[in-house]
């Protein structure tokens, strides 16, 4: 009897424990999905400039600017925090510093702009760079000039200048 007794104990064991790890797995599948948003803006770039963005940090290509809340307020971006990343379809062409053309989709906030807020809700300034040959002046119009620049074998001002004010969609927080 004691022999029956302790098969059936564990016996019940096991059916609990599988029965546990079917109901973790069903939460871990079924827990709830964050969801990026979908926004459009203008998207406009800039290069050169000041070595720090408005959050302190070096700004290099792959970081972007907003609108800063507080000259801002009823942009809902320019309440999103420091290094909110953003992501773009399709990629945003650019150069190195070897003048080889590179693209990134992944942008993330770094740095403050637009203080008159003329560019719209949910506006985008991509960063291409500091990047000039040695006779280039470093300096870029919507820049501070003189900005801080490395030497490369492609201008990023280029790029920005090329690059232009465009309507775009991307993802977001």
């Amino acid at each position: 009897m004691a022999r029956f007794l302790v098969g059936n104990w564990r016996r019940r064991l096991w059916r609990l424990a599988i029965l546990a790890i079917i109901l973790g797995l069903g939460l871990i599948a079924n827990r709830p999905t964050a969801y990026a948003g979908s926004y459009s803006g203008w998207f406009t770039g800039y290069a050169m400039g000041n070595r720090y963005g408005g959050a302190g940090v070096e700004i290099r290509q792959t970081h972007f600017a907003n609108h800063y809340y507080e000259w801002c307020p009823n942009d809902p971006a320019a309440w999103w925090g420091w290094g909110t990343r953003i992501t773009t379809s399709p990629p945003i062409a650019m150069h190195d510093a070897y003048g080889r053309q590179i693209s990134y989709s992944r942008f993330y906030l770094y740095d403050v702009g637009d203080p008159s807020c003329s560019q719209g809700n949910y506006w985008v300034d991509i960063y291409f760079g500091r990047f000039k040959p040695d006779f280039d002046p470093c300096d870029c119009p919507r820049s501070p000039s003189p900005g801080y620049c490395k030497p490369g074998a492609w201008n990023s001002c280029w790029d920005a200048i090329t690059f232009g004010r465009q309507w775009r969609s991307y993802t977001g927080p």
